[in-house]
């Protein structure tokens, strides 16, 4: 399954999640606060945590799924530098 299969109702759990919306996404707050370098290790610790902890959680390929938004915002930042 590739990231094209999943449904947008699937994606939204992952992606856009209501509790974490605001008048700015708390992602683009922490990009703006932890700069260049610090915003990588940011997602690369998700990357991460998700990874490791999806076997041992019921709902593991929402974890996996997590995991691999945040490789995904991490492969657009680096290509945007």
């Amino acid at each position: 399954m590739s990231i094209d299969d999943i449904s947008k109702e699937e994606w939204d759990k992952v992606s856009n999640i209501k509790h974490y919306q605001g008048i700015v996404e708390c992602i683009a707050l922490i990009k703006d606060r932890l700069g260049s370098n610090g915003y990588a290790a940011y997602l690369e610790g998700n990357i991460w945590k998700y990874l490791y902890r999806h076997k041992n959680k019921e709902e593991n390929i929402q974890d996996l799924k997590k995991c691999q938004w945040y490789l995904n915002e991490l492969i657009k930042y680096r290509e945007e530098l």
